[in-house]
């Protein structure tokens, strides 16, 4: 069998090694520790490697703190970014980011449906973080993902990574 697998570069691509196409990957933390920085961040990083995608930012929103979230972190690539979730919109897309994971209100099975549907759709999910420090996505999230990615402190952990060449080391993104 041959699979495809996309080239990153940079710190996700340190991070990632060299994800499959399609990927999933679930990225969770506390509050205020830059889970959607570093998610729009690597939705940068995506689009200059020539994916096309949408960023679904249910919990902010679209609106004036987000673009200058954007222009924080100096953001130039062209995402397409809505506030409503609307799976008829992903088949344009090769990657969707859900912003958070649980204010979209998906559930497991919803999402392994979504993976039937568009099958070569890579999808992103964003999680917050229990009071202890884990997701709130829990175990059965945690088992339709490829890969894990912790955010504490603007720095990124791979806590599980099925992706040839990634790194499990702590890496600062910002």
């Amino acid at each position: 069998m041959k699979f495809s697998t996309l080239r990153i570069g940079g710190k996700f691509g340190k991070l990632l090694g060299q994800p499959y196409s399609p990927f999933y990957l679930m990225i969770y933390g506390k509050r205020f520790n830059g889970k959607s920085s570093v998610a729009m961040l690597l939705a940068n990083v995506l689009v200059k490697s020539k994916l096309k995608v949408l960023y679904i930012s249910n919990e902010e929103g679209v609106k004036a703190s987000l673009q200058e979230k954007l222009l924080r972190l100096n953001i130039t690539q062209p995402i397409d970014f809505v506030e409503d979730y609307n799976p008829k919109q992903f088949k344009a897309y090769d990657v969707v980011f859900f912003d958070s994971t649980q204010t979209i209100g998906i559930k497991p099975d919803d999402f392994k449906v979504l993976k039937r549907q568009f099958p070569n759709t890579s999808f992103v999910l964003v999680f917050k973080a229990n009071r202890d420090g884990t997701s709130k996505g829990g175990s059965d999230w945690e088992h339709d993902c490829d890969a894990i990615m912790h955010i504490e402190n603007q720095s990124a952990t791979m806590e599980k990574n099925r992706f040839p060449n990634g790194s499990n080391e702590t890496i600062k993104i910002f």
